[in-house]
């Protein structure tokens, strides 16, 4: 089984948000329930981007293209796919919290766009 790489990255400012990884990520109909929180820079000067959602809590990591990591820590992450990303800090607010109709349709909508764009079939 070969060995995972992760991306190392560090906290590289909180005063300027950039909110266009975001935008190509969910689309301007979901961005409302985000706070940007920082910009991370990789060592090979990439720069990704926190952003937290307001009701579940959860954190979306969004490189330049909408590329997507995770934290596991110790200034680490590692790439996940976009779909599941945005799966994974979304369902509990459709799920358990305060989530329209409109904004589940809106979740869904951007989680499927992101498996169309990585080749996976929808769902």
């Amino acid at each position: 089984m070969p060995r995972k790489r992760y991306v190392t990255a560090r906290l590289a400012q909180f005063d300027r948000p950039d909110w266009g990884p975001l935008q190509l990520a969910v689309g301007e109909d979901l961005m409302w329930p985000w706070m940007w929180m920082c910009e991370l820079r990789t060592r090979a000067g990439v720069a990704y981007h926190a952003y937290k959602h307001h009701a579940t809590r959860r954190y979306l990591h969004l490189g330049p293209e909408a590329d997507a990591i995770d934290y596991v820590g110790d200034h680490r992450y590692e790439r996940i796919d976009l779909a599941d990303a945005l799966e994974d800090a979304l369902w509990p607010w459709w799920e358990r919290l305060d989530a329209t109709p409109e904004d589940t349709v809106a979740c869904w909508i951007a989680i499927e766009r992101a498996r169309r764009l990585a080749g996976r079939p929808a769902q």
